[in-house]
């Protein structure tokens, strides 16, 4: 017997910008890599803030949330990229002269924190996209997150699916970093990992190796999606 979805999904407007923040942060809670990335979850939810206001609007970002049916309330939200041509070679450019900057003995050790982690993360991530995207079209996941209270409830789901449709009408690949927590979500919808990184988080958790705080091994998994369409032909 099919059911009837308890909630619909509808562009994001900047009026959610707050509210989607504030779902970022509570389902990042959990995980203890995204602990480490702001010292406070105010000021994750800031950081968050700053980066949807100059995102929601941009033409080449779509932003969806999904609303629950019985109490309106926005429970989950999902953001793809994709970036024009223009844009692509502008990052492309940027991105070659990051990698070398970065590869001139910088390690671990010389990251402040905060905000370390992030931006080693940042930077084996963009190593990881130019390998892979360079000069080449394709959308970026960006995003995905429910309210924990409202999580398996097939929402994630159906923002996952929705990317999907996206990717194949335009007959682009789909690419995104999944961690431990979000990528069987994605490995459910035909993603694959093609790259990972591995990180002990007990070289960036302060005073860490001196208690038990649950940290250790996370590893962050670079996958990919391909279309189920061919490129139209001209």
């Amino acid at each position: 017997m099919d059911y009837a979805p308890t909630f619909e999904l509808a562009p994001a407007e900047r009026k959610d910008i707050p509210r989607l923040a504030h779902i970022h942060v509570v389902a990042c809670l959990p995980d203890n890599a995204f602990g480490l990335y702001f010292a406070t979850p105010t000021e994750f939810e800031k950081g968050v803030t700053q980066m949807l206001e100059g995102q929601v609007g941009d033409p080449t970002w779509q932003h969806l949330k999904v609303v629950d049916k019985k109490t309106g309330v926005l429970a989950a939200w999902a953001s793809w990229n994709t970036p024009t041509d223009a844009q692509i070679r502008e990052r492309d450019g940027k991105a070659v002269a990051k990698i070398a900057d970065s590869e001139k003995g910088k390690g671990k050790g010389e990251f402040d924190f905060p905000p370390g982690l992030p931006t080693y993360v940042q930077e084996d991530t963009d190593r990881w996209l130019e390998k892979w995207t360079s000069g080449k079209r394709h959308i970026l996941c960006k995003a995905l997150f429910t309210e924990p209270s409202f999580q398996r409830q097939g929402m994630g789901n159906a923002l996952v699916k929705y990317g999907n449709q996206l990717a194949d009408q335009a007959s682009l690949p789909i690419f995104l970093q999944g961690s431990p927590f979000g990528y069987p979500i994605y490995a459910k919808h035909n993603f694959e990992t093609v790259q990972y990184l591995d990180v002990d988080l007990r070289e960036w958790a302060p005073s860490a190796k001196s208690n038990d705080k649950g940290y250790g091994n996370y590893r962050f998994r670079y996958m990919l999606r391909l279309p189920r369409t061919l490129p139209k032909t001209s």
